[in-house]
């Protein structure tokens, strides 16, 4: 055996998987088709839910990410709504935004020097009765006792285990950049304003940075050429509001934009017998909801209690299997209802408001009647 398992993936996902592996005294082996981290989206916010299960990275994680208190929506006309986050999740961990690539960084770091085999990926597998032969790329080979399928939303070892499945587009189109925390970027909440059907704000996300997004409804996905993404975004935002329109013409038409359709995905196979999905292979949902990651580092952490349980091979696949799937169908039927309630007319959830003003009743215990099948795992 070339180790016990195969982790097919080195974003947030695969490195958590391994990272939960190695604790359980496990041979791990990360592979990976980039050349090196690949950390598009520039800035994720982990929810509670998240942060139980990355203690593993020690205070350097807190250290280089940035709490939220607060999300701030505000609306054409001025109105502006206040979440507290601390009165949905009801604990005193807050949400923490950091940069993608920081987090990946850091968790490549809390794994043993070399870990991660880059520019190579499995071509084919076949499975033996207690193990699966693996062919890669580069001309490799390996035996494994289980294969783990952490490799995103365009995933090769879906097509393993359920082939039928295509992501579909969910309507939106996203802008993402980092940009230096300073005037006008230079907020200490997570805010969003919102017209038309399209969201722009951002977040701090530590390190001097400040994460921005453009979500735009868009009724087909578009292709959007590198040199034409900020022309496209400005042209959007000055649909918005002449607030949005004098943030967007302050960021640099130089600037490198993340732009991606919002895709979603849901599998109906987790695992073909000692082959498994973990995170985005398994399940994508709009970065609106803010917990595909989340829901990718739950998959980690149950999936590892299955192995610590079970042992290396299909029952504690299937046994993963067992407990994520009616997980994720939930946060899906969720997924639906954050989209729905974000897209409000924010009266109705915060009464009491007045044009210009803001108000922290209502939504908080909207949000928390939301979020409440993710608090246990919080």
């Amino acid at each position: 055996m070339h180790a016990d398992a195969l982790v097919v993936g080195a974003g947030i996902a695969g490195l958590t998987t391994a990272a939960r592996l190695l604790q359980l005294g496990l041979r791990v082996d990360v592979v990976d088709r980039a050349d090196e981290i690949q950390a598009a989206g520039a800035g994720i916010m982990l929810h509670p839910n998240a942060l139980a299960h990355l203690d593993h990275l020690g205070p350097g994680l807190y250290a280089a990410g940035r709490p939220i208190a607060r999300q701030i929506t505000t609306d054409p006309d001025g109105t502006a709504s206040v979440l507290d986050w601390a009165a949905v999740w009801g604990g005193e961990r807050l949400p923490l935004a950091i940069r993608r690539r920081t987090l990946s960084e850091l968790m490549l770091r809390h794994l043993p020097a070399d870990s991660v085999r880059w520019s190579t990926e499995p071509t084919a597998l076949n499975q033996g009765a207690d193990h699966v032969d693996v062919v890669f790329a580069d001309g490799g080979t390996g035996r494994y006792g289980v294969v783990l399928g952490a490799d995103g939303i365009n995933s090769w070892t879906r097509t393993y285990v359920d082939p039928q499945v295509r992501p579909r587009y969910l309507g939106h189109l996203y802008w993402r950049t980092t940009v230096e925390t300073a005037p006008p970027f230079d907020f200490d909440d997570w805010r969003i304003w919102r017209s038309g059907g399209h969201f722009f704000g951002g977040m701090p996300i530590g390190g001097g940075r400040y994460h921005v997004f453009l979500q735009a409804g868009l009724a087909d996905p578009r292709r959007v050429a590198p040199e034409l993404a900020y022309a496209q975004m400005a042209a959007i935002a000055a649909t918005m509001s002449p607030a949005v329109e004098a943030l967007v013409r302050s960021l640099d038409p130089a600037d490198s934009y993340n732009v991606r359709p919002a895709q979603g995905l849901s599998v109906n196979r987790w695992v073909d017998g000692r082959v498994a999905l973990v995170g985005d292979a398994a399940h994508s949902f709009s970065p609106a909801t803010t917990q595909g990651g989340a829901m990718a580092i739950e998959d980690t952490s149950v999936l590892a209690d299955e192995l610590a349980r079970h042992g290396v091979g299909p029952q504690a696949l299937a046994a993963y299997q067992a407990r994520r799937q009616p997980r994720v169908r939930d946060f899906s039927r969720m997924a639906r209802l954050h989209g729905v309630l974000s897209s409000a007319v924010q009266a109705n959830l915060t009464p009491g408001r007045t044009a210009g003003g803001a108000t922290t009743a209502g939504s908080a215990a909207w949000f928390r009647r939301l979020y409440r099948p993710l608090m246990e795992a919080a």
